[in-house]
């Protein structure tokens, strides 16, 4: 059985991160316009704030608690970002996406930002999402609740015969597009997506939106939104509508991990959807 950490503990950790996702904005919006946009084998793109964000965010952990482990989507093949302990061998991971939304970024489209997220032995106990142009940093911790620059967030089922916004993935998988038709297709669904699965489940943790879903996300996309949804009184689910947690930390960090995150109720009605899209 998992001891119960110390509180103060926690609240280090995320006085830590919500520091550093406040510096990646500051990092972000002072290239914006200096881009030099790459290629990474699986077509995604990066940019050099990625890295330098990344580096920045491994850097501070790694003096902060060189215990820790830190696994961020930009990581690999940085020699800046190598070295113990390894993500899935420690009681404590650190796991970053350092620039979500990097072809918004990449493209001007001002929607971006910077997730943060601490494991303890899979399970998320710290989860940071800022939003760099607007400045709003989305913070949570384990049995604290969540908020959003300083204030209570709580998710929201729409009322009764009223329009909902949903989000929906960028991806065009079979499963993405059935699901992404079929929301489109009934009634009360308004479809939304901005580019960042990370800032889609800090809109569902707000009550901004009804409900996410994405098919292609990994575990950097989620693992900070996974705890502000929860904390904020939702529910996050596979979409099947069971638990993936802990995370697996062993394994490949590129796998998928499809998700559906909404209110309660609203969370029952979503999964049957996606359930009849996809027989």
């Amino acid at each position: 059985m998992i001891a119960v950490m110390a509180e103060t503990s926690i609240q280090d950790m995320l006085d830590l991160a919500r520091r550093l996702a406040t510096e990646a904005a500051r990092i972000s919006l002072s290239d914006a316009g200096r881009l030099a946009v790459e290629r990474k084998p699986d077509d995604s793109i990066v940019t050099e704030a990625d890295r330098a964000i990344q580096r920045l965010i491994f850097q501070a952990v790694n003096e902060a608690y060189p215990d820790h482990a830190v696994l961020g989507e930009e990581i690999s093949g940085d020699s800046d970002c190598q070295g113990d302990p390894i993500p899935g061998q420690t009681e404590f991971c650190w796991v970053v996406d350092p620039l979500d939304g990097t072809r918004n970024y990449a493209a001007g489209f001002g929607v971006f930002g910077t997730s943060i997220a601490v494991l303890r032995w899979g399970r998320p106990v710290v989860g940071v999402v800022s939003e760099h142009n607007l400045g709003s940093v989305y913070t949570a911790m384990l049995g604290g609740g969540a908020r959003l620059d300083d204030k209570p967030i709580r998710v929201q089922d729409p009322p009764p015969d009223e329009d909902f916004l949903v989000a929906i993935p960028s991806t065009k998988d079979t499963l993405s597009v059935k699901v992404s038709q079929t929301w489109s297709a009934a009634d009360g669904f308004v479809c939304r997506n901005v580019g960042s699965t990370a800032l889609h489940l800090a809109l569902v943790a707000s009550g901004t939106l009804a409900g996410a879903f994405a098919k292609r996300s990994k575990i950097w996309d989620i693992a900070a939104g996974w705890l502000l949804v929860s904390e904020a009184g939702g529910r996050v689910t596979d979409v099947r509508g069971g638990d993936r947690l802990p995370f697996s930390l062993e394994g490949d960090p590129n796998v998928d991990l499809p998700f559906l995150a909404a209110p309660p109720r609203m969370h029952k009605y979503l999964l049957e959807t996606i359930r009849a899209a996809v027989p």
